[in-house]
């Protein structure tokens, strides 16, 4: 059984097989007024995109928002903070945008986007590690990385939880839905390409795209990802990590090996 890590812990643990330059972000709902009032991070005082809280985050600061602060009313929907409406549960809305052939092909596409089905009040947007002991944990990890490194943290919740089977992209509400609504109701890991309007508003690279992560299932996806840097990460990347394990006093729980790679493991003959 694992040793239960704080997330500051859990930020530094992971940040030795990984090496990109934004923060790791966590996300919480806020449902009461209360819940709020007492969450860490600066009141919006004027409505942004909730992807952009998210990017905020990635830079370091810690944001939350009620109703009021949500611009994007599409994310507000996907996160339980506003209700649906009889156009957008139509696909009328979305036939609207052109983003769909035809009104059959966009009820479709808004019958499978997942939309949280509680009522919040607002949501915390944060750096993971500024997430205190003594304050509730957020309920989501959200990733904004590079494919070499999403496919790592991706083989790091593999090793745990095997196989998924489940990822869910449309290329559209991608940091609202596709990586908060979505892998907070199913329970599971989720990659998405992000979308032209996160795209858009926050600017982030052509390269980079989003993982999202339960936060229950993000320690042993943690775990998972150090203990497959040897048999994944070339001699550059082993470097880079050998160095962060060092001064950490990690180094002796995950050795690295130069010039190893499962790809040249003896598997022996099958029996």
């Amino acid at each position: 059984m694992e040793k239960e890590r704080s997330p500051r812990e859990l930020v530094s643990r992971l940040e030795c097989a990984v090496d990109w330059p934004r923060k790791c972000v966590g996300v919480r709902f806020l449902f009461t007024k209360k819940e709020f009032e007492e969450a860490r991070g600066v009141e919006l005082t004027r409505p942004i995109n909730y992807c952009m809280m998210v990017k905020s985050a990635t830079l370091g600061h810690a944001v939350k928002g009620d109703a009021s602060a949500h611009r994007c009313i599409a994310a507000a929907r996907a996160l339980g903070i506003a209700e649906m409406d009889e156009m957008h549960r139509s696909g009328r809305r979305g036939l609207r945008t052109q983003l769909y052939h035809d009104l059959g092909t966009a009820k479709y596409t808004r019958d499978r986007q997942t939309l949280c089905d509680h009522k919040a009040y607002g949501v915390l947007v944060k750096p993971l590690e500024q997430y205190g002991d003594d304050e509730p944990v957020p309920h989501m990890v959200l990733l904004i990385t590079t494919p070499y490194y999403a496919m790592r943290v991706i083989q790091g919740y593999t090793y745990y939880y095997g196989i998924e089977t489940n990822f869910k992209m449309s290329g559209l509400q991608a940091v609202c839905s596709e990586s908060t609504a979505y892998p907070y109701m199913s329970n599971h890991i989720n990659l998405s390409t992000l979308c032209g309007g996160t795209r858009l508003y926050c600017q982030w690279g052509d390269e980079e795209l989003a993982v999202s992560i339960p936060y229950g299932r993000f320690p042993l996806t943690v775990e998972g990802t150090l203990r497959t840097m040897n048999l994944q990460d070339n001699n550059a990347k082993k470097a880079v990590a050998r160095e962060k394990l060092q001064a950490r006093g990690m180094a002796e729980e995950f050795p690295l090996q130069d010039d190893f790679s499962y790809c040249y493991l003896p598997l022996g003959e099958e029996e």
